[in-house]
């Protein structure tokens, strides 16, 4: 994939790492962090966000979007209205777990990801020296339900398969040797 990057994009910087330690950036490199789709993903979310605080300049910006974890739809049911959806779990949602789905569509191998309660990721964001900005529970709107696969409708109208952060990564200063720690609110 990198080559094939590498090739349709030559002025653009690719660069193949382990997201938990992100070795090949230097402390510090950049204004802005996308992560999409990615978190539940990786076995170590405390390493990971620390990477991603580590490699953001002071006053950075984080955008992580990832699969919201209190909806599963793969084993969930609609009614016909999409008025009510039933969720069923396997094991409690409070449980961090490992989970390995089969290979669907196109894909050969099984999925491994990490089902975590969301007080995990704020915890791992708080931890890592985050502050949340904003947050969002992305939904499909009326006006685009034309968009939409008709028979998988009902069971996205008025749920969110996702979540959004904006996390922003706090500026250290220091003032007559006292720590501050300032949240500018941008």
């Amino acid at each position: 994939m990198l080559e094939i990057a590498r090739t349709r994009y030559p002025d653009i910087d690719f660069r193949l790492d382990d997201c938990s330690q992100l070795q090949a950036v230097d402390n510090g490199y950049y204004d802005l962090l996308l992560s999409n789709y990615m978190l539940m993903d990786t076995p170590d979310l405390d390493g990971t966000v620390n990477a991603f605080h580590r490699v953001l300049k002071p006053n950075g910006t984080a955008i992580l979007i990832f699969l919201h974890p209190c909806f599963v739809f793969d084993t969930s049911e609609s009614s016909a209205d999409g008025q009510h959806h039933h969720f069923h779990w396997e094991f409690p949602y409070l449980e961090t777990r490992k989970c390995i789905d089969q290979p669907w569509a196109h894909f050969t191998s099984k999925f491994i990801w990490f089902h975590r309660p969301l007080s995990d990721y704020f915890k791992a964001f708080k931890t890592a020296g985050f502050v949340v900005v904003d947050f969002e529970e992305p939904r499909i709107r009326a006006d685009k339900y034309h968009l939409t696969d008709p028979s998988k409708l009902n069971q996205v109208k008025g749920w969110s398969c996702s979540v959004a952060f904006k996390l922003r990564k706090v500026a250290k200063m220091c003032d007559s040797g006292f720590g501050i720690v300032a949240s500018l609110g941008l």
